[in-house]
């Protein structure tokens, strides 16, 4: 069940300070704002209708301004829409900017008007280019936010007073604050030597995998678990395919596995089954609903994979209850009522959550 974002009537907690960035005060219905990448642009100072660059600043703008997005980066998948309103599946599709799936329509894009175009993400090196160009091409002004998932709270606090939505914005900024904060405090009791090894796997086979470093496992490392695959990280999407033969190389403690993915198959694949984690029963499968919990795309999704995973891992130090967790997420994020049962149903193959850790 959707929900309007919830406005809190507190003031801003976070402000930026000493960073020179953010908004000035409007003149004659214009006020300027300094982005992330230093630029400063010139905008109206009221933003009623927005667009987001892509998938990750449609996820981020979604929880914060849902009813201002007058269309989409990238149609939503039948997975996704069932967390969105109907008015919100028939938006238009503008494309993305970047990406292996690039698809931008111009045309789509400036006759319906935006604002403002707004991109949120890691900051590329032609990032400033990237940003001066599209504005060039479509008279409209672009903004860009950065944020990666150390910097979440900045970036909220940024789309704050871009946006004028400071309480709602406030609230989210500090819930990723706090989770990562919660984060690093539980990890920072387990020494490194004693992280348990994961390895994560993708696609029908289980081989495709995102390495260490990849932005798309890094939920690896803020929940204390070693990610065995060090390797080169591929282009494009972060995966890399491997072999079984490596795989029983590294011959990890737990197996996370893909939505809709291998998770069938290599609970019962004689392949698999020499792996110390399969015969010890350690193979799970990553929640999704609306997004993949590790990562896919690599949003605000991370911050509940977090919590899911180093609960999995380590019951002692990440404690709670995850079903409450997880409602508590979907409200505030998503603007949806998360049933005790739908909870229980994301999580069917990716528990259990009490009892032994395997790090233990």
């Amino acid at each position: 069940m959707y929900r309007r974002p919830k406005i809190a009537v507190t003031a801003l907690a976070f402000l930026l300070v000493g960073s020179g960035l953010g908004a000035q005060q409007p003149k004659d219905g214009i006020r300027n704002f300094t982005d992330s990448a230093g630029r400063t642009v010139r905008l109206p100072a009221r933003l009623e209708r927005i667009a987001p660059s892509g998938t990750l600043a449609q996820i981020v703008l979604y929880s914060l301004v849902p009813d201002r997005l007058i269309g989409w980066s990238s149609t939503p998948a039948e997975q996704v829409k069932k967390y969105l309103p109907k008015r919100f599946w028939s938006l238009p599709t503008f494309g993305q900017f970047y990406g292996k799936n690039v698809s931008l329509n111009l045309e789509a894009l400036i006759a319906a008007r935006p604002d403002i175009i707004i991109d949120i993400g890691e900051a590329k090196k032609t990032i400033r280019k990237d940003m001066d160009g599209i504005q060039d091409q479509t008279g409209i002004p672009v903004v860009f936010i950065e944020a990666t998932l150390e910097t979440f709270p900045k970036a909220y606090s940024m789309l704050g007073e871009l946006t004028g939505e400071t309480d709602a914005a406030g609230r989210l900024s500090r819930y990723c604050a706090a989770a990562l904060e919660e984060a690093r405090t539980n990890v920072a009791t387990i020494p490194e030597k004693e992280w348990v090894r994961v390895y994560y796997g993708e696609g029908v086979t289980g081989l495709q995998t995102n390495p260490a470093g990849s932005i798309h496992a890094d939920v690896l490392e803020w929940a204390g678990a070693e990610n065995v695959a060090r390797i080169p990280i591929a282009s494009g999407s972060g995966g890399a395919q491997i072999t079984m033969e490596q795989l029983l190389v590294w011959n990890p403690d737990l197996i996370i596995l893909g939505p809709a993915g291998a998770y069938g198959a290599v609970r019962t694949d004689p392949l698999w089954k020499d792996l110390a984690a399969v015969k010890a029963g350690r193979v799970y499968e990553i929640p999704e609903g609306p997004y993949n919990w590790m990562g896919r795309p690599p949003a605000t999704n991370r911050l509940i994979g977090i919590f899911w995973l180093g609960q999995l891992l380590y019951p002692q130090r990440f404690k709670g209850d995850l079903i409450a967790r997880a409602k508590e997420y979907y409200d505030l994020f998503y603007h949806y009522d998360l049933g005790t049962a739908e909870a229980a149903a994301l999580l069917a193959r990716s528990g259990p959550y009490t009892g032994r850790s395997p790090a233990e």
